[in-house]
């Protein structure tokens, strides 16, 4: 497998150092020096210029070949950027859309639709825009836009934590915005490069336009077609600032079914997998017409847990089904072995985070607890949601672990992404098998731990002052080896309170036909299909 190549690094400024210490498993050093906080630099973004000028003026690749098109087990519940928080939705929103700033393959924010930027205190930052860089429907960007679009991520549930830091955001001129936050955020950078904060159209957002019916961005590619259940098709945006992509059109299949996906790679009707059935990866790897990539990953996987309803309302049976389920067997049954071990309920290739205090596989210990609740096993019987087939095998494991080690009926239901997203971010559900995939800690916490996020990502809808005061604090501090005390201190709070059952950090798997040049992925499993291009 070719290494990839590494973008360049966000330049010098006050806060990215403390953003930076947070990122997550395999990335590289940021590049970026501490400042004292409150101190003035203006920054200018990598390529931003004349570079940037000369990247619009011809399309890159020269291959005959101009259409791709990419298989995925899960469709989108949306194809907006600001009504859902789902992995599947995020890869067609960074073709499609863009915001002031765009997460690196080492997952340190670059400037994207933000030219430059000062900032002027701890909680004041100026942006200045790109000029000329225009929406799908011809507009030019302006810093009204940026505004409408800032305020619309706050008020939205899906993803108002990528907004909760910003207080206000006022228009200096029409490529200049002023961003103030309501106290010194370690994250705002990383806030913004999420696809909730991607920059619309002011005037349609004003008018109600429907989003999800005529999605309107930046991004290198353009929407064209939702075909519900089998397929989402999108174009080259030909005008893009950063130069049209080789890859004129994209089309992304729906297949649920692992082997499927496979069969249909190996036969050309597909030239790319996302999901890789963990059961195919040696036969792929074997044939000499497909690449895999296989690299470790910052995405966290787990038993979710509703802990409004009983018995997770009880932390003593939480611990209990935690060191009753028999993780390593999980990893090698659905995964096939490509993924690690956690314990911790934060995932821990983040820097501060630890294991002190958190249930092992121990069927013994998970008597004790159980013993400790006050509850038999008869009334704990409960259902496990499963939206693929990783998911169900991990849930059978788990319904065989909770059966033998406590003697617990666990019942496995499956269900589709959407419909999955939709129960659990409104509580309607017992546990379910999900994940949260982030660039850094703190942006984990925010969204899965934080009370503010509950009817969000908070899906075990834990409600606890404490938590949501350790991850203030982490956002407030900007000094780096503090910071890093404060993750240690919320890691074990967390680990002894267990409001979910961690299971696994799992690799980032692709597979793609040869002849595919210009792969790269970031630590979160993001892709750059926009690079791509065909051999000839």
């Amino acid at each position: 497998m070719t290494k990839k190549l590494m973008r360049g690094l966000v330049p010098v400024m006050v806060l990215s150092a403390a953003a930076a210490l947070f990122t997550g498993c395999g990335s590289k050093d940021s590049g970026a020096d501490a400042k004292p906080a409150g101190e003035t630099k203006e920054t200018e973004a990598a390529g931003s210029t004349a570079a940037s000028e000369d990247k619009g003026t011809e399309s890159k690749g020269t291959s005959s070949k101009d259409t791709l098109i990419i298989a995925t087990a899960n469709e989108t519940p949306s194809v907006t950027t600001n009504l859902h928080n789902a992995t599947a939705g995020d890869y067609i929103n960074q073709m499609t859309h863009e915001g002031l700033f765009t997460s690196s393959v080492d997952l340190t924010p670059q400037p994207a639709l933000a030219e430059s930027y000062e900032i002027v205190s701890d909680t004041e930052w100026v942006f200045k825009l790109r000029q000329g860089v225009k929406f799908h429907n011809g507009q030019e960007v302006k810093a009204a836009d940026v505004k409408a679009s800032l305020e619309l991520c706050k008020e939205s549930p899906q993803v108002s934590q990528y907004g909760d830091a910003v207080e206000s955001v006022e228009v200096i001129d029409d490529y200049t915005v002023k961003i103030t936050t309501n106290g010194p955020h370690s994250g705002l950078l990383t806030d913004l490069s999420h696809h909730g904060n991607a920059i619309l159209p002011a005037d349609l957002i004003a008018s109600g336009h429907d989003f999800n019916k005529e999605p309107i961005g930046t991004g290198p590619y353009k929407f064209v077609a939702w075909n519900k259940g089998e397929s989402i098709e999108l174009e080259a945006n030909e005008d893009y600032w950063g130069g049209a992509p080789a890859i004129k059109h994209v089309t992304w299949k729906i297949i649920p079914e692992g082997s499927s996906r496979t069969m249909a790679l190996e036969a050309g009707e597909v030239d790319m997998i996302i999901e890789v059935e963990s059961t195919d990866l040696s036969r792929l790897q074997d044939n000499p017409d497909i690449v895999t990539v296989n690299e470790p990953g910052t995405g966290h996987n787990w038993v979710m847990i509703n802990n409004e309803k009983a018995p997770f309302d009880n932390v003593d049976f939480r611990r209990a089904i935690d060191a009753a389920v028999d993780k390593n067997a999980v990893v090698q049954v659905a995964l096939n072995g490509q993924g690690s071990v956690s314990d911790s309920m934060l995932p821990e290739c983040f820097p501060g985070v630890v294991t002190d205090g958190a249930p092992t596989y121990d069927p013994e210990k998970a008597k004790e607890y159980l013993a400790a609740s006050g509850l038999s096993p008869a009334e704990c019987t409960f259902s496990i949601i499963c939206s693929d087939d990783t998911k169900l095998r991990a849930g059978q494991v788990i319904q065989s672990s909770l059966k033998e080690n406590l003697g617990i009926d666990v019942t496995l239901e499956s269900m589709d992404l959407a419909t999955y997203l939709d129960k659990t971010a409104v509580g309607d559900y017992q546990a379910a098998i999900g994940g949260y995939t982030s660039s850094d800690v703190l942006a984990h916490c925010m969204g899965v731990y934080h009370s503010k996020s509950i009817d969000g990502s908070n899906k075990t809808r834990l409600n606890d002052p404490e938590i949501d005061a350790f991850i203030d604090k982490i956002k407030a501090t900007l000094d780096p080896e503090e910071n890093v005390k404060i993750v240690t201190e919320l890691s074990k709070s967390l680990n002894e309170i267990c409001p979910q059952v961690p299971l696994y950090l799992k690799n980032n798997v692709r597979a793609y036909a040869k002849g595919l040049e210009g792969f790269t992925m970031s630590p979160t499993g993001g892709m750059y299909i926009h690079e791509l291009s065909w051999s000839e």
